[in-house]
């Protein structure tokens, strides 16, 4: 999903890079490193979800609902799959 600088409105927003904790955290880590990533144009620099349309902010917060539910989801599936082989 691409979307405008909502400062100088010349550029494209893009997520900041997944930081290394998320990556040695696996799966769960990036999934969670991934939905706390901000947003940053490439001359203005960070930019606040607030900043950002009402319609692109929904769908973020959507996004990183989901992803936050999937990392808690791939837990727990670990978790019970780890606690089954154990009995």
């Amino acid at each position: 999903m691409q979307q405008m600088c909502p400062r100088c409105h010349e550029q494209y927003v893009i997520k900041s890079g997944i930081s290394n904790v998320g990556r040695y955290a696996g799966l769960v880590g990036v999934l969670v490193a991934n939905s706390t990533a901000s947003y940053q144009c490439p001359s203005c620099g960070k930019i606040p979800i607030s900043e950002f349309p009402e319609e692109f902010q929904s769908n973020v917060k959507k996004k990183r609902m989901l992803s936050i539910l999937g990392a808690v989801v791939i837990l727990v599936l670990v978790v019970a799959f780890f606690g089954w082989q154990a009995m």
